[in-house]
């Protein structure tokens, strides 16, 4: 029988939660009596713990078992749209709290950059340049905005804009700030994204801002993707709704990557199901600077 080490806190807040997802992070899959034997609960806990965590991102369900989350198929958007919503909010503030009036910025996109897109409301006088018409569609009317996006072909994936056309015109701008998310972050802090395509444009946005703002919930710790993206050690701010893991959380301080963590009303949370286990998150992490 494996041994399986108590996982650092604050993966899930769910104790078995934590170690079903060791156990399935060792071996890539495992059925589900395998699961009830090692974790000593019945197969209609471990069915609903499997549900649940392939809901929040951390695993794939299939039939008798669960694997790794999927490397090569990103969620379906409607169904990103919905996950995560208060961490993403709280999230974007955070983002947007850096942000100053009258800058230029490059959004990226995904689900995650479009709550941004929605926090930019307080702020005056932007430019914008965006790879994602859904960001766009949310800007667009604010007189004050510029906002800008390239030609190139669309990902039905997230309404991104990839391509040699949107990669030449990005390269003619340069921003203070690009905020971007991604498909998954390692433990020795490779990131990673879904489709090579737009990694490319990504990239040449990472090249021509000034900062580069990270925003990622807790799940992107513990995903999968099969596409590199760039290292930690390139970006200037990580904001999550949890501290990362340990081994991530230390390479991060050696990269002198500032880790900001947003806070959300422990109301608005919702609470870990099946065994008991901790929900508390910590509290923001105090910036090394402000912008």
């Amino acid at each position: 029988m494996d041994i399986v080490a108590d996982p650092a806190p604050g993966v899930t807040g769910n104790p078995r939660y934590d170690k079903l997802i060791a156990l399935i992070g060792m071996r890539g899959h495992m059925r589900i009596h395998e699961l009830t034997a090692l974790l000593g609960v019945s197969a209609q806990t471990i069915l609903r713990d499997i549900r649940k965590l392939s809901d929040d991102g951390f695993l794939s369900r299939y039939h008798g078992g669960a694997a790794q989350a999927s490397s090569a198929i990103n969620a379906a958007l409607e169904k990103r749209e919905v996950g995560q919503v208060q961490e993403k909010r709280a999230i974007a503030e955070a983002v947007v709290a850096r942000i100053l009036d009258r800058s230029t910025i490059f959004l990226a996109s995904g689900t995650t950059i479009e709550y941004v897109a929605r926090a930019l409301e307080v702020r005056n006088d932007l430019r914008i340049v965006t790879t994602s018409l859904r960001v766009a569609s949310l800007l667009y009317a604010r007189s004050d905005f510029d906002v800008m996006v390239p030609g190139g072909r669309l990902r039905s994936q997230n309404s991104g804009i990839i391509g040699p056309a949107a990669e030449e015109f990005l390269r003619g701008f340069r921003a203070d700030r690009l905020v971007m998310s991604l498909g998954a972050i390692d433990p020795d802090g490779t990131m990673l994204e879904f489709d090579i395509n737009e990694v490319a444009v990504m990239r040449i946005m990472m090249a021509n801002a000034k900062q580069v703002f990270v925003a990622a919930d807790h799940t992107k710790f513990h995903a999968s993707a099969s596409v590199k993206l760039a290292n930690t050690s390139e970006i200037d701010v990580l904001f999550s709704d949890a501290t990362p893991p340990a081994p991530l959380a230390d390479l991060l301080a050696q990269q002198q990557v500032e880790v900001v963590v947003a806070g959300i009303d422990p109301a608005a949370r919702p609470r870990a199901t099946g065994a008991a286990g901790s929900n508390h998150f910590p509290a923001p992490v105090p910036p090394r600077w402000t912008a």
